[in-house]
């Protein structure tokens, strides 16, 4: 039976962190006349969503496996397809959460039509648990304009904002000490990192608590430099490159590495779009290159900001991302039966109600 789509996202860990991911792309769906409705927890499937959706549920976490299952089957009686937005390795999950997804046999992952996510290096890590994973990339909706003339001040604030990045800041810090004992005009801005923070005590710093994710860019915007230190390793790797997006979007130099950032390294013309250090402790050295080259660092700028505009806007991505959504909607029989050979066995009470079509 034909049935128009109807989306209906719930936002299980509402924060700045979901901005990009999950409230951007869906209120701009709704703009575009989208039939689509967002809620955060705490929600009631009864009270929040509509027979006949498309659910798109960010990074849920149930109480047990029966939980999931129970859920997975309400939605499906109901005419429901369940996709589970999910945007990180499993490992890096705090130590419990891990161990609590294990003993749910990955039930968020593995109870449900498909996995939602942004990264095609983590679709391969996640498709071990459902083989079907939609992947849509993360993107900016704000691009402001292109401001080099903020790179000609003396004064140059450089930007560490990651979250979970003590390790990696950690071992830098050391080298963050002598550059800004030994150049005056150097200010850190840093959000978050409370450890960090303390073993930088008496330096030039600037230091945010976590901030809501429009003073985030605000601040970033403020500077000319940002430090993307990301360590080798495949939960690393899983992630996606918005940390380097946004700063391109705000005329922010970025020197990263080693992981991740190589595929952004060259830019739409095989021109330079943020400096690679080869591992965590060149980080600095070649920062402080960059921070001596003017013209180096206003080209890099330019480029990055150039590819950004062209290619990393919501907008530019909308259409794909509706068509997806309809592709999906459509097959959603299909998928419903990929869904019960896959866990039939392993979940008896999905046999007990057929997918209402």
């Amino acid at each position: 039976m034909e049935r128009p789509l109807k989306i209906e996202v719930l936002i299980n860990s509402p924060g700045p962190h979901d901005q990009v991911r999950v409230r951007d792309p869906f209120l701009a769906l709704i703009s575009m006349g989208v039939d689509c409705r967002i809620h955060e927890r705490p929600f009631r499937f009864n009270s929040c969503v509509r027979p006949h959706s498309l659910v798109i549920w960010q990074r849920p976490l149930p109480i047990s496996w029966q939980r999931q299952i129970e859920h997975l089957q309400w939605l499906r009686e109901r005419g429901c397809l369940l996709l589970t937005e999910w945007d990180d390795h499993p490992s890096i999950f705090p130590a419990k959460i891990q161990e609590k997804l294990v003993q749910q046999s990955m039930a968020p992952l593995v109870a449900c039509h498909a996995i939602h996510s942004s990264s095609a290096t983590l679709a391969k890590i996640l498709s071990h648990y459902n083989p079907v994973v939609l992947v849509l990339e993360n993107t900016t909706a704000s691009v402001p304009s292109l401001n080099l003339l903020k790179h000609e001040r003396k004064k140059l604030r450089i930007f560490l904002g990651n979250q979970n990045r003590t390790a990696e800041y950690m071992s830098i810090s050391n080298q963050l000490v002598e550059w800004l004992e030994s150049d005056p005009d150097i200010e850190l801005v840093l959000i978050g990192d409370s450890e960090l923070n303390e073993t930088l005590e008496g330096q030039t710093v600037e230091h945010h608590p976590l901030l809501p994710y429009f003073d985030y860019r605000k601040i970033l915007s403020s500077c000319q430099m940002a430090l993307l230190p990301l360590n080798y390793g495949k939960a690393n790797r899983c992630k996606t490159v918005i940390k380097w997006v946004e700063a391109a979007a705000e005329s922010v130099a970025v020197v990263a590495g080693p992981e991740l950032y190589k595929n952004v390294e060259m830019g739409h013309k095989a021109s330079k779009t943020c400096s690679i250090a080869k591992n965590l402790k060149d980080t600095i050295p070649l920062a402080r290159k960059l921070r001596l080259d003017l013209a180096k660092r206003k080209a890099m700028v330019s480029n990055s900001h150039d590819w950004v505009q062209k290619q990393w806007q919501l907008s530019q991505q909308l259409p794909q991302r509706l068509d997806l959504y309809q592709k999906i909607w459509k097959r959603r029989s299909i998928l419903d039966k990929k869904l019960i050979q896959n866990l039939g066995a392993k979940a008896p009470i999905l046999l007990q109600a057929p997918f209402c079509i």
